[in-house]
């Protein structure tokens, strides 16, 4: 966590989570909705002059966005409460009129939601740079310009979920969306060939804890989202060698005495374990924990605990073979 941290700490509270609850419950955050241009579908305080963005009675704009022939701008509700509000991504046509939406939920003081800067490092401005942002990419092949939205939904340590829209001529449509991401958009994601595909794969960073540590020391466990089909879907099961090459990484990391890490044991086992090679990756972990105990101490963690809850895991996690 960078900038974000202040905002989600706030957000910690007992009373603020319920009520997060209560307002993520009626705004439904997971669904998405694309919208006919029609007036009353948004209640326009202006159409805004052309090149503009409008806007929209009982909101403020908290950022705007070019997007090649399309303009975007996120809103939140004003005034907002001390923590957080209600928000509204919006897309419009060079009429100004909308032709795409998201409900969203942004913090009071920072936005919440963002879209991916492929002129940036992983998916956000570099700080202190002049490079202008570039928020759309033909990521799917179809010689359509994509952008992809993260929304995070305020909770701790969680979750952003990553919506990839197209943006056609004359329409703007959904063709992905991946939730249960770990952390601020876009900790959780990549966007790069995992194989020799010519279009680009949607790579999930999906964190699994267990008892012996904290969220910093959780499994990292890779899942692909490949564009088949007119939709990015998960295609894990097709990118084995991605998967091997990934492991042997961390492997390579791990004989590495000073690399070692609570946080990189659990990783490595898992990947093993989404290879198939569960008793292999039960081994590994307990025959390893010894360089991790330590940190283990460190935290009060029973290293018996830990192993169980580990196994358990590996278990359960999805596997790319049967």
């Amino acid at each position: 966590m960078q900038k974000g941290e202040g905002v989600i700490s706030v957000a910690l509270g007992a009373a603020v989570l319920l009520a997060f609850l209560a307002v993520q419950y009626r705004w439904q955050l997971a669904s998405l909705t694309q919208v006919a241009s029609s007036a009353g579908e948004f209640i326009l305080a202006t159409t805004g002059l052309r090149g503009q963005i409008p806007e929209i009675s009982g909101y403020e704009q908290v950022k705007t966005y070019r997007l090649g022939n399309y303009r975007a701008g996120l809103y939140r509700v004003s005034p907002a409460s001390l923590i957080f509000a209600p928000g509204r991504f919006v897309i419009y046509d060079g009429d100004n009129k909308p032709v795409f939406k998201l409900d969203t939920l942004e913090g009071s003081k920072e936005p919440w939601t963002a879209v991916y800067d492929f002129a940036g490092r992983n998916g956000l401005p570099v700080p202190g740079s002049r490079a202008r942002p570039n928020y759309t990419r033909s990521l799917s092949g179809t010689g359509d310009p994509n952008i992809v939205i993260g929304q995070y939904t305020g909770g701790d340590h969680c979750c952003t979920t990553v919506t990839v829209a197209e943006l056609g001529k004359d329409s703007v449509k959904v063709v992905g969306s991946i939730s249960g991401l770990g952390g601020l958009p876009f900790e959780g994601l990549e966007i790069r060939k995992a194989d020799k595909n010519p279009t680009l794969e949607l790579i999930a960073h999906r964190l699994y804890r267990t008892v012996c540590g904290t969220h910093a020391d959780a499994a990292d466990v890779l899942t692909v989202y490949e564009y088949t089909n007119g939709q990015y879907t998960d295609q894990t099961s097709r990118y084995v060698d991605f998967l091997q090459s990934a492991l042997r990484q961390n492997l390579q990391k791990w004989s590495r005495e000073k690399e070692r890490s609570l946080q990189l044991l659990q990783t490595i086992a898992a990947g093993y374990a989404v290879l198939g090679k569960r008793e292999e990756s039960k081994r590994f972990f307990a025959m390893n924990l010894a360089a991790a105990l330590p940190e283990l101490r460190k935290r009060g963690a029973d290293p018996n605990a830990c192993i169980e809850d580990a196994e358990a895991l590996l278990m359960r996690l999805p596997s790319v073979t049967p």
